[in-house]
């Protein structure tokens, strides 16, 4: 009884009930523990019918101390134990009799049960019902938005006590969190599927929208100077933060697949109803379908289809990230007006990925919007703000998969050769260059977080190069600059010592060829400053198609040998300096960097046995894995143990399929008019009358060859020097008809315009996972510690001291 009346606050709860305390009964007296949770839940119960609730301010605290101290002891329950096991089954999901009536029942399904109806509990979560109904709980939505065209007024008892119940029903589902992350995707939260699969559908319904209209809900802050180093928390941000992370973790989960290989939320299509009034929501309801076959969360949400919910939903998720933006750009915002402090980019762009996975209609929607430019502008921008903090690595991974998603559609790339408009970004962030398109700006960005080289953006590298691949078969008017930088990142990923040095590096090459491939057949006359810079690097592209083995292996060795005597690490980012030269030069580097699998995902093509090469088994699969660094050897002969080993049959299984050929042949038919028009140009430079002696230490073009050897450094060229520069000339030969006339036929090499698609992998998967309830147990450390010293697996948490 003392559970239940003496805490005041859930800081009392909390401080009270230790860690030691509970782990003490829970091991050594677990008869004790089971009856304190049927105690504990039988109160609940009691509290939660009574008549007098919306009344008594006794009752409810009463009824609120349940809650907590439930809160408090779940973790404990999926925490492992000193020999590994745990006592979850025992104490949630075993049938016992049921304390006072002697009825057996299952206390996790029970509980989850009443926790969702506590969220629409008359006088209590809701406000209280009107004269004439008789019914303690009212499934009916929070707020306006999807679903509802107006708000129930809720007091600040009833935000105080939703943000109480969800709370609870947070910990109810963190069973993920103390499952190892090889382990995630196998194992299966009981809870998270009574909710999502074995649920009521209405009152599934009216739970995802009063959370989906709660995360988007707009706060008026008022413009008072905020006190920066007040703890105080504002309810209505914090009802938003746990109504965003209930949402997400309800749409992530997926029920593990069975023996049989199918996945047990694969249910038959669901068949639409009739919708009954304008306040219900555009996702019909199942009918025909079996129960707990699919995840209705996703079911709900993948059959939204009026334009004013899509009006809502991308509204407000561009409102979330444009605040911030704004916050970030201005010093006056940052100072005077009360920032969203919990709902930060992170969620709005996770919730904007959910919708995008689960919806099809709301995808054409994105991608036919008159600001799905706007959007892409803005999520390009918090790639560029967040890549240089690891703290903000999940959100950038993020945007990556959006943009990937979006770029699967022909008419989104077509939309991104419009013109950019720089003026939203700050000025450390801007292109000199007016004529840039959405194109050009999307591969700049690509390039500089490319060059930057953090081991954490490793993941992010497949889906940016993924994402300029398949935009490439719609390029237009490229400037020279990105063309300088997309050949750039091209030499360095197509140098030998590169391509042997991972076995993923061959993925990056083959997506990059692809996109040269497009542009030859499709948008050679669209694209003369691209095509320009492809021919003055065409020696890449033979140095590729005469790609041998054995000195790749040598280059690769001398690297490493250099680099262990001198400890000069060679990255990517080297390029940064060298993208806007004339000519490309083969600068080879390694990043001593190790992705997981799951940058890849279903997008990569499917490597045979072959294609491993010789490669030791890794053993069994870790995600501590992904975080290592691959440290380089400092033998430079022989491999050192666990170091891929390029073998002549991986080699054999990948380079035969490049196209090269056509690449090849289009280069050396436009490299003879571009030496014509060269020579011509330069012709007519050496026939125009002579000018002012300039002395050879000063006025020498970067472009000459270095004559210092041979000549005094005093002495005073008399020849006429050319400085006419080919350039236009070529650029405009290479955007006339003339160049089209030149080029081979290509007729029988067309590749098949065909997106690389995007696919959950099971790697992907665990880290979405891991991403998810990472936030969640951030965000519950912060007031007072929910599964603080608890021993959590699915991540590593490291103290910020």
């Amino acid at each position: 009884m003392v559970f239940w009346l003496m805490p005041d606050s859930p800081h009392d709860v909390f401080s009270l009930v230790t860690p030691a305390d509970i782990r003490r009964i829970r091991d050594t007296a677990q008869e004790n523990f089971i009856k304190l949770m049927d105690k504990v839940f039988d109160r609940l119960l009691v509290l939660k019918a009574s008549r007098d609730l919306a009344k008594n301010p006794t009752t409810t605290k009463q009824l609120l101390n349940c809650v907590r101290v439930l809160a408090r002891l779940i973790p404990f329950v999926y925490e492992a134990r000193s020999d590994g096991s745990t006592i979850e089954d025992i104490v949630l999901w075993t049938q016992r009799p049921r304390p006072g009536s002697g009825a057996d029942y299952s206390l996790g399904k029970q509980l989850v049960s009443a926790t969702i109806d506590l969220l629409f509990t008359s006088g209590f979560t809701v406000p209280q019902a009107t004269v004439g109904e008789d019914t303690a709980v009212r499934y009916t939505i929070w707020e306006n938005g999807v679903g509802q065209t107006s708000s129930l007024g809720s007091s600040k008892e009833n935000v105080s006590n939703r943000i109480e119940v969800l709370r609870l029903l947070l910990v109810l589902c963190c069973k993920t969190m103390y499952v190892p992350p090889a382990r995630s995707v196998a194992i299966a939260n009981r809870a998270l599927h009574t909710i999502a699969y074995n649920a009521n559908k209405k009152m599934v319904l009216c739970l995802l929208c009063s959370l989906l209209n709660t995360s988007l809900k707009e706060h008026s802050q008022g413009w008072a100077i905020p006190y920066r180093n007040s703890t105080a928390i504002n309810p209505a941000d914090e009802l938003t933060l746990h109504a965003m992370q209930a949402l997400f973790i309800m749409l992530e989960y997926q029920t593990p697949a069975t023996k049989g290989g199918q996945s047990s939320d694969a249910g038959s299509d669901a068949t639409s109803a009739e919708e009954s009034n304008a306040n219900t929501p555009s996702m019909v309801l199942v009918t025909g379908t079996e129960t707990g076959t699919q995840n209705l969360f996703r079911v709900f949400v993948s059959k939204l289809h009026r334009q004013q919910e899509f009006d809502y939903l991308i509204g407000n998720i561009m409102r979330l990230l444009e605040e911030t933006m704004r916050s970030n750009l201005s010093i006056l915002a940052s100072v005077t007006k009360q920032p969203t402090r919990h709902v930060m980019p992170q969620e709005a762009t996770i919730l904007l990925w959910l919708l995008l996975e689960n919806n099809s209609l709301f995808k054409e929607y994105v991608v036919d919007h008159n600001r799905s430019l706007r959007l892409f502008s803005v999520l390009l921008y918090f790639m560029l703000n967040g890549y240089t903090d690891p703290a903000q690595s999940g959100m950038v991974r993020t945007i990556s998969h959006i943009l990937h998603y979006l770029s699967e559609d022909g008419q989104f790339a077509t939309r991104l050769m419009q013109p950019f408009d720089q003026s939203i970004l700050p000025s450390q962030m801007r292109i000199v260059d007016a004529s840039l398109t959405h194109a050009d700006f999307m591969i700049n960005t690509a390039f500089t977080l490319l060059c930057s080289s953090k081991p954490y953006l490793v993941p992010v590298y497949s889906n940016l190069l993924l994402l300029v691949r398949n935009v490439s078969p719609y390029l237009t008017q490229i400037s020279q600059m990105t063309a300088d930088k997309l050949l750039s990142l091209f030499d360095i990923i197509s140098s030998p010592a590169f391509v042997i040095s991972e076995p993923y590096h061959v993925r990056w090459l083959i997506y990059l060829i692809e996109v040269f491939d497009y542009v030859v057949h499709y948008r050679a006359i669209d694209n003369p400053h691209l095509m320009y810079s492809m021919v003055k690097a065409r020696s890449c592209f033979v140095r590729l198609k005469a790609f041998d083995l054995d000195k790749a292996k040598g280059e690769l060795a001398a690297l490493r040998e250099k680099k262990s005597k001198s400890d000069a690490t060679r990255t990517i980012g080297s390029l940064g300096a060298k993208a806007d030269a004339a000519s490309v030069t083969p600068v080879p580097s390694l990043a001593t960097l190790k992705p997981d699998d799951s940058s890849e995902g279903a997008a990569s093509p499917a490597l045979s046995d072959k294609a491993r090469g010789k490669r030791p088994d890794p053993g069994p699969a870790s995600t501590s894995d992904t975080r290592e660094q691959a440290t380089t050897s400092t033998a430079p002969k022989q491999a050192s143990p666990g170091q891929f080993q390029p073998s002549t049959e991986w080699v054999f299984s990948w380079l035969p399929d490049l196209p090269l050929d056509p690449i090849i042949a289009v280069l050396d038919a436009l490299s003879v008019h571009v030496d014509r028009i060269s020579n011509d140009v330069q012709r007519s430079a050496e026939l125009a009358p002579p000018t002012e002696p300039i002395p050879s230490d000063s006025g020498k073009s970067n472009l000459e060859p270095d004559q210092s050897d041979t000549k005094p450094a005093d002495q005073t060229s008399t020849e006429p020097i050319a400085t006419a520069d080919p350039t236009l000339a070529i650029i405009h030969w290479l955007s006339s008809n003339a160049m089209t006339q030149a080029m081979p036929d290509l007729e029988d090499s067309m590749p098949e315009i065909r997106p690389r698609l995007q696919g959950m992998s099971p790697a992907l998967v665990v880290w979405f996972k891991s991403l998810l309830w990472s936030m969640v147990y951030s965000s519950g450390v912060k007031p007072f510690g929910i599964w603080k010293n608890t021993h959590v697996r699915l991540f590593v948490i490291k103290s910020s001291q």
